[in-house]
């Protein structure tokens, strides 16, 4: 029995809908479904309210453990994801920000100070901060059986749709930044404008996240 199959179960015996379990665990109706589809599995902070609405303990939920290495094997794995995903959201966070900061930056020294070289060498040196910062926190990705239960989800049309969507902004900005540096020569600037696509491709995951639905990257 999946854990989807599980899921369904359990909401059937407690003789709950899934929109009365979407609003007691905080999440959307599609959330619930998904989950009891096995198109996606419950957040790791869902856990435990989704055990104690059932009335259940991790060990039911995820199946028998004989001796309790495998259960506490898979807790480990969901507390270093949890810690891995908090720390994914900072160091991003950050990096947007040096990255949006490096523009400033570089500006700064240029027009104020009048020191163009000594600004672009700031300017490289923050760019180097940021992209450090973010592989940085790809490499130290945990593995585990949960990262690849994540690793084995299969694409929704809320995917598809934002792999569509992202598709063509790339191609829009790819046009834009040839034509802009061609006519104007600009190259070490008119590169900025891949910086804005970044910045564009995570707001538009944010609308889909704020709309209730959990975008998986083929990659992820």
């Amino acid at each position: 029995m999946t854990l989807g199959e599980k899921l369904l179960k359990l909401r059937k015996k407690k003789g709950l809908s899934q929109e009365e379990v979407a609003d007691l665990l905080h999440v959307t109706r599609q959330t619930v479904s998904k989950w009891e589809t096995d198109q996606s599995t419950p957040d790791f902070d869902k856990v435990i309210p989704i055990c104690k609405l059932y009335d259940i303990s991790t060990e039911e939920l995820f199946g028998e453990v004989s001796d309790g290495k495998e259960e506490e094997s898979y807790l480990n794995t969901v507390t270093d994801y949890q810690i891995y995903h908090h720390k994914k959201a900072l160091y991003t966070t950050i990096a947007v920000m040096l990255y949006i900061l490096s523009v400033v930056v570089i500006i700064f020294f240029s027009v104020v100070l009048r020191s163009p070289v000594v600004g672009v060498c700031v300017f490289f040196l923050v760019i180097a901060v940021a992209t450090g910062m973010l592989i940085y926190i790809e490499m130290t990705k945990p593995t585990g059986d949960v990262v690849s239960k994540k690793e084995k989800k299969v694409l929704t049309k809320e995917d598809k749709l934002y792999k569509q969507i992202t598709s063509v902004l790339a191609l829009l900005v790819l046009a834009i930044y040839l034509i802009v540096s061609i006519l104007t020569m600009a190259w070490s600037i008119t590169w900025i404008l891949w910086i804005v696509y970044a910045l564009l491709v995570e707001i538009i995951k944010l609308v889909f996240s704020l709309k209730g639905v959990e975008i998986h990257d083929e990659d992820e």
